[in-house]
């Protein structure tokens, strides 16, 4: 693989829950994304930022915000491998985790300009700090 093509790699993450870890996840979640983008410079290269949203039944939040660098080629697969990863991290079941990603599919549609995703990402995080 060259040096100008690198591959999506994950440089930062956070995240930000309103409990350490998810009880009983087969009482119900719902998984919900954003993300945004951008081109470095002249190059294939992309900044893409990533937010991954899991809502337990009890209606705590668990939210990972990520930002990625490298070549676009693989850039759906990213966000759905957030996804399956950040419901391992909170305690989800390999099994409940598989059911729930089997048919995930990630959108064009859930791409926002950097301004809103920024407001949503403050909306989510201010609900977090709400429920503490």
């Amino acid at each position: 693989m060259s040096l100008y093509h690198p591959p999506l790699l994950l440089k930062s993450f956070r995240d930000i829950n309103s409990k350490t870890e998810i009880n009983e996840a087969i009482n119900g979640l719902t998984l919900d994304y954003f993300y945004t983008g951008k081109r470095e410079g002249n190059s294939d290269n992309i900044t893409l930022n990533v937010v991954t949203v899991v809502m337990d039944w009890q209606e705590n939040l668990f939210i990972r915000e990520s930002e990625y660098s490298g070549q676009k080629d693989n850039w759906k697969n990213v966000i759905k491998n957030q996804l399956t990863k950040h419901l391992q991290d909170i305690g989800v079941e390999d099994g409940y985790v598989k059911s729930e990603t089997r048919y995930f599919e990630v959108s064009q549609n859930k791409y926002n300009s950097s301004s809103e995703y920024e407001s949503k990402l403050l909306d989510l995080i201010a609900k977090v700090k709400r429920a503490e």
